[in-house]
């Protein structure tokens, strides 16, 4: 899904799977195809992902499809890792 981030400015895309269907490959094939929508059909610059930091699976998952880590916030009661990706680095 593509949103407005809690910040208000940035464009997030977000996910959220049942747990029979972790670890089957199918994150990242849609994580990556909403990335290509996003840059490609929507002409969307820059997207962010977050996700709590001990939250390790999602945290490799959004290295895997090329984002980067951005920011550290405290938010709902958790540290978060903000990961960022450009249409110029994808």
């Amino acid at each position: 899904m593509i949103n407005k981030h809690h910040d208000g400015f940035s464009t997030e895309v977000s996910y959220q799977f049942m747990p029979q269907y972790w670890g089957c490959g199918y994150a990242e094939e849609v994580i990556k195809r909403i990335i290509n929508y996003a840059f490609d059909e929507l002409t969307i610059k820059k997207l962010v992902a977050e996700t709590q930091s001990v939250n390790k699976a999602s945290c490799k998952l959004l290295q895997k499809v090329g984002m980067s880590l951005e920011q550290i916030v405290s938010r709902y009661g958790a540290e978060q890792y903000i990961f960022g990706i450009s249409k110029d680095t994808f």
